[in-house]
């Protein structure tokens, strides 16, 4: 098919492409994310050679996803989210294509692609989907623009030539602003210059000189990032062309400037990085400073270049908006000389950057006393960020050893937030950016470390503690001030608090991802003792610890703290936590970080559990390859009590999440038991021991982790094959009681909700909050926000998971209640079943969970709500019927008696209702499935308690109701209940066999002969039954 009709394959990977978007399906599941990612790379791999018909199909369904009105909070989520996944194939896309292109897809660039585009560059709004929006599409115009350069030149060009003649109020900017995102070299830029000078006399908008200006100045930028040997040899071997566009250009914008101070200050930096590209006139405007003539053309750039250096150095006393561009102008020189060689230090830039260099730092970064910060307004701050960032990192490349901008920004007692802010931000760029050659690596600053942890601990702690504070003040208001201007005064002092609490919020953000842009920051430690090291590591990784798992912590902060901690837990970064003991610190702080976060999971704490849970996965990869690297020694400093907690709290984790609503939170948890005997195989090969000693429940585990890999067919089979897996743990250990008993506690509470639903629920709530929270607060939403009928189904899904889980995992609950009895007590029995019953003694000594679970259970079996009733009592009855563990069924049984004798009198007759009836009919159908089942376990616990005296009291109940149909179909399923009975007699345990038999048989003839409690029965109903049930009695009798 791809060979013969190309274009049809192409459509039809582009509409599976579509059809799989989050504005589609809605989903947003791991395996959503991966068909999706799957689509990316076929389209990218497929544009290489049908390059034409991707662009034309991608272009096509970003206009139509675009084009689609969205209602509601979720579809605006997946609206965005579709637009950045096709925006960043479109990137992927340009950039696997050849530099040369035709003129067809050129047309195709302008016609379609560039249009949409710009739309997104043109978005007014600051939201964090918008800024990724236009960063992508940013990219994906720089990626145009390398293969279509001409294109996107031909639009620029046009937009000139009609701005010439529109009048100030009518100019419209927006194609302009494709300038600062065009990837030009060299020539291009020479060309893009050439073109605004031939047409600069024509623009009368000074609206338009001003943004041509900001637009070309990013440009220039754009060209020394992308081609930045290109501009180390422009200072060698200058370039005649592109010096004398620039000279022009300077020329006019002189013009321009001329009886304006601000427009002047406006277009200095601009004009600064013009002659940056002119060496020749800059040497020798350098030169004329030392008493060499100056042509008389270049005199005006002359006193530019002077002008510059005497407002910085009188930026105190000089007007405010030339100091401001002083300031501006003198950081981009800053900035500029650090993309020449640190070997061509006769440069002329470095001798004027050595002329303005001192005045700047006292101007950005020593401000008098009692004075503001430098600041050209609230409007453009992050601007203003960008300046002292550019300055401190381009004092870092000139001046690597000179520590006086940085011992600013590390004064956290004197030094406001901004510097901290710009200090963090600077290091991050310093480690991210694309380095040349020369540029100081990152590690001069490590010796600082303990500053950066110092500033790290400082910021978390106002953070946190504002963050508290704010919300007491919000909860107990100004109800008691009636003063306006109190009041007015109170909204004043919040509203600065609010910003100073997002300024660092901010700066933590970038704290975090400075840890994760390179840990040696806050982890070196040189010449300090292995105790003081281990301290600051723990504290260090504690507090991004509380990141993750604080509910107020804004979302990006607590993932980038994942990925800082997930950074750290690097086998390589793990021998820094303390190199003179790196196995014994790695057990304890690691140990904290698990047993931290698997609490907060246990008590459903996280709303993104499923994200949590496959980092935690991750976590524990990174552990095992630790242990692994560290083999023989393994076991060293594990014997701590924190680290067997952690490795509780870790099974109890894996246990509960089995029963979650969300299946990748499922599989995840399966995955985890997979991590647990690799670490157990590890640990227990460098003692030769078996890996059950560390590991009871080893070889299930294993089981449960390969289960995970199995396809599955949905929810529903997955929960039976883990419950199936779970019957056959055999081995009680703390975690899997803990799991029991905490699944039990949100089981009985949840299960409240489901039968009290909706009547009384609010009330409910309130009496119970920290409960009910505390049980399912896993849930993207609470169970009284979970009006809408997926989410209530979902819920009662959930339960029923629960309702399997205790009942799979119960024998090992009942494990940890054993308490040995004398063998003489329990006389009568052979061995094997006297072992047996020392488990179920218990539960007439003390309080046993399983029994009160059971009783619970059974009294579910006639639920009467309204809604969830019949499902409920369907749910219970057949969870109890197949998937009961069989260390239960004594238990079961006693309980069974226990309902089934409140359904006799004190003299023994029968009282007959409704209910009762319904329950009885739900308990024949558990007990036969019991004792059909083909097990999976061995069948002795069947003989434990015996069954006689209920089977008994279930007989005599039922052979008192009517002669209806559904009676009927009652007796009939009593008497398939005997047959089975009959089948098991050898695992089953009678201390009056032959009285019991020949009470039945009693019972039965005494039905089926129809001599008491019956009424006439008629046609084919009486002979069906009367035929199965003398049938069953013959077989019993046999």
């Amino acid at each position: 098919m791809a060979t013969q009709k190309p274009g049809e394959w192409v459509q039809s990977l582009i509409g599976r492409f579509d059809a799989q978007l989050p504005i589609k399906t809605g989903l947003h599941t791991t395996q959503a994310i991966q068909n999706v990612e799957q689509n990316k790379e076929c389209l990218i791999n497929v544009s290489r050679y049908k390059f034409r018909e991707v662009i034309n199909g991608l272009t096509k369904t970003l206009q139509s996803v675009s084009n689609t009105r969205i209602f509601g909070q979720e579809a605006e989520r997946n609206y965005y989210e579709s637009q950045l996944i096709i925006l960043d194939t479109l990137v992927k896309v340009l950039n696997s294509q050849p530099k040369d292109t035709s003129r067809l897809d050129e047309a195709i660039y302008v016609k379609l692609l560039l249009p949409e585009i710009c739309k997104f560059l043109n978005l007014q709004s600051d939201t964090p989907y918008v800024l990724q929006l236009k960063s992508l599409a940013s990219k994906v115009l720089f990626a145009l623009s390398l293969n279509a350069f001409n294109a996107v030149f031909s639009r620029i060009s046009a937009r000139l030539m009609t701005l010439s003649t529109c009048s100030e109020d009518q100019s419209d900017l927006s194609d302009l602003e494709l300038i600062q995102h065009l990837n030009v070299d060299v020539t291009r830029l020479t060309k893009l210059l050439s073109d605004v000078v031939s047409k600069f006399r024509l623009l009368r908008s000074k609206q338009v000189i001003s943004a041509l200006a900001h637009n070309l100045e990013k440009a220039i930028w754009n060209w020394m990032d992308n081609y930045p040997e290109e501009f180390t040899d422009l200072q060698k071997q200058p370039n005649e062309e592109l010096q004398d566009c620039c000279d022009k250009l300077f020329e006019q914008y002189l013009s321009y400037m001329e009886n304006s101070t601000k427009r002047k200050a406006s277009v200095w930096p601009f004009q600064m990085m013009l002659l940056i590209l002119c060496p020749k006139i800059l040497e020798e405007i350098n030169n004329a400073d030392g008493g060499a003539p100056c042509s008389p053309q270049h005199l005006k750039k002359k006193h530019f270049i002077d002008d510059v250096k005497k407002t910085i150095a009188n930026h105190h006393s000089c007007h405010k908006s030339l100091a401001e561009g002083a300031a501006v102008t003198c950081v981009r020189l800053c900035k500029a000389s650090t993309y020449i060689s640190i070997h061509d230090r006769l440069n002329v830039l470095f001798s004027l950057v050595q002329s303005v260099i001192t005045d700047l730092k006292s101007l950005l970064f020593n401000p008098p006393p009692n004075s503001k910060t430098f600041s050209r307004g609230q409007s453009i701050v992050g601007q203003d960020l960008d300046l002292y960032i550019d300055c401190f990192v381009s004092c870092f490349r000139i001046t690597p050893h000179n520590n006086d901008v940085l011992k600013v920004c590390l004064n956290i007692v004197h030094s406001p937030p901004i510097y901290h802010f710009v200090l963090v931000n600077a290091l991050h760029r310093i480690i991210t950016q694309r380095r040349l050659a020369w540029w100081p690596n990152i590690s001069i600053i490590y010796g600082k470390a303990a500053e950066l942890r110092n500033m790290f601990t400082d910021t978390l702690n106002k953070v946190t503690q504002g963050m508290a504070s704010h919300t007491s003040t919000k909860s107990t208001g100004v109800g008691g001030l009636s003063s306006s201007l109190t009041r007015m005064t109170i909204s004043k002092l919040t509203k600065a608090t609010d910003e100073t609490m997002t300024t660092y919020r901010y700066l933590l953000l970038w704290i975090v991802r400075l840890i994760h842009a390179d840990p040696n920051l806050m982890l070196h430690n040189q010449g300090k003792p292995g105790h003081e090291i281990q301290s600051s590591t723990l504290e260090l990784i504690n507090g991004l610890v509380s990141l993750v798992h604080q509910q107020w912590m804004p979302e990006d902060v607590a993932q980038e703290a994942m990925e800082a901690l997930l950074c750290l837990h690097q086998p390589v970064n793990i021998e820094l936590w303390n190199p003179e003991a790196p196995i014994n610190t790695f057990w304890d702080v690691n140990s904290q970080v698990l047993f931290s976060i698997s609490q907060k999971l246990i008590q459903h704490q996280i709303i993104n559990y499923t994200e949590i849970l496959k980092w935690l996965q991750e976590i524990l990869v990174c552990r095992n390859s630790f242990l692994q690297k560290h083999s023989a020694n393994a076991n060293v400093g594990s014997n701590i009590p924190v680290c067997k907690q952690a490795h509780i709290k870790l099974e109890v984790v894996f246990f509960m999440y089995l029963w979650s609503i969300d299946i990748d939170a499922v599989l995840t948890a399966m995955s985890c038991f997979r991590l647990l005997c690799e670490e157990a195989e590890i640990r227990c090969g460098a003692d030769e021991m078996a890996v059950t000693q560390l590991l009871p429940n080893y070889n299930v585990y294993s089981e449960l982790a390969a289960a995970a890999t199995v396809l599955t067919t949905g929810r529903a089979a997955l929960q039976k094959r883990i419950m199936a897996l779970l019957r056959k743990i055999d081995q009680s250990t703390p975690g899997t009681s803990q799991a029991w008993d905490d699944t039990f506690r949100n089981w009985g509470v949840v299960t409240s909700y489901l039968e009290a639903y909706p009547k009384d629920h609010k009330v409910k709530i309130e009496d119970n909050a920290a409960a009910l929270g505390d049980a399912i607060r896993l849930k993207r939403k609470p169970p009284h926000h979970a009006n809408t009928e997926h989410e209530l189904e979902d819920q009662l899904n959930e339960w029923a998971n629960m309702t399997g889980f205790l009942c799979a995992l119960g024998g090992v609950r009942l494990q940890s209640k054993v308490h040995r009895l004398s063998s003489q007590s329990l006389s009568g029995l052979d061995t094997r079943k006297s072992s047996l019953m020392q488990s179920c003694a218990t539960t007439d000594s003390q309080y046993c969970p399983v029994t009160q679970f059971i009783s619970n259970l059974l009294k579910l079996l006639v639920c009467q709500n309204e809604k969830f009733g019949a499902q409920i009592q369907k749910h219970v009855k057949e969870l109890v019927g197949h998937e009961l563990n069989s260390a239960l069924y004594p238990i079961l049984f006693d309980q069974i008696k226990i309902c089934v004798d409140k359904y006799f009198d004190p003299s023994g007759q029968v009282i007959v209702t409704d209910l009762s009836t319904q329950f009885i009919e739900n308990v024949i159908f558990i007990m036969k499935n019991i004792l059909e089942m083909k097990p999976d376990q061995p069948c002795e616990h069947l003989g434990v308690a015996s069954i006689e005296q209920l089977m008994l009291a279930v007989v005599r109940y039922v052979r008192h109701l009517d002669s209806t149909v559904h009676a009927i179909q009652i007796k009939i399923k009593l008497c398939q209940l005997v047959e089975a009975m009959m089948l098991r007699r050898d695992d089953l345990t009678f201390r009056q066999e032959m009285k019991f038999r020949n009470k039945l048989v009693e019972y039965l003839t005494d039905w089926i002969m129809g001599n008491s409690h019956q009424v006439n029965i008629q046609g084919d109903i009486c002979s069906m039954s009367r035929y199965v049930s003398y049938s069953n009695v013959l077989l019993w009798l046999s």
